[in-house]
């Protein structure tokens, strides 16, 4: 499940993203937003926070239908080991998983905002989850941070022989430079 969670997700996330962040200029509204009396760091703050909230949400939906579709499967065939107990274990698991996912989603949000479009960020988001693909069984994968994700909510880190510190720090940074060139690059944005 946190396979399939590694290689679709991603993609769900970059285009909830895309359209959140790049709307205002397909749709040509920027203009009509941008002089309301709210900073562009609040407007983005904004985005992100819907963004945040757009993940849970779908991770929650996520959970739960795996949860009736294991319930209904075990009523039918008799599913070992399912319980509510095992699900409720799983929940931290998939909340945890997401948020590391919004915090690597960032440059794509840049890239959205740049380009000004959807196509850029999607197709970005394909090589990841090929890239994510090929390293979910290798030892580099700790290195990678949208593997590095499935790799700390599986546990599977510390049989990479990499510190779990580094995973997160390449996690950290990638978030971090997603979010600092799109606040960087919206506040320098003209209105054309």
């Amino acid at each position: 499940v946190l396979y399939i969670m590694l290689l679709v997700n991603i993609m769900i996330y970059v285009a909830i993203a895309a359209y959140l962040f790049s709307r205002e200029y397909t749709e040509s509204t920027l203009k009509t937003i941008l002089p309301i009396p709210i900073s562009r760091t609040k407007l983005l703050i904004g985005k992100f926070c819907t963004l945040l909230l757009w993940i849970v949400m779908l991770t929650l939906v996520t959970w739960a239908g795996i949860f009736i579709v294991c319930g209904l499967y075990d009523a039918v065939f008799t599913l070992e080991g399912y319980s509510l107990l095992v699900a409720i274990v799983w929940l931290p698991k998939f909340l945890f998983g997401s948020i590391l996912m919004f915090l690597t989603v960032s440059p794509f949000v840049f890239v959205a905002m740049k380009t000004k479009g959807f196509v850029a960020p999607m197709i970005g988001s394909a090589v990841i989850v090929m890239g994510s693909a090929a390293l979910s069984n290798q030892e580099w994968g700790a290195l990678y941070p949208w593997t590095a994700t499935y790799f700390l909510v599986q546990g599977k880190l510390q049989s990479t022989g990499y510190p779990t510190l580094l995973s997160v720090s390449i996690i950290i940074l990638v978030s971090a430079v997603g979010f600092l060139m799109t606040f960087h690059h919206f506040k320098k944005e003209d209105l054309k």
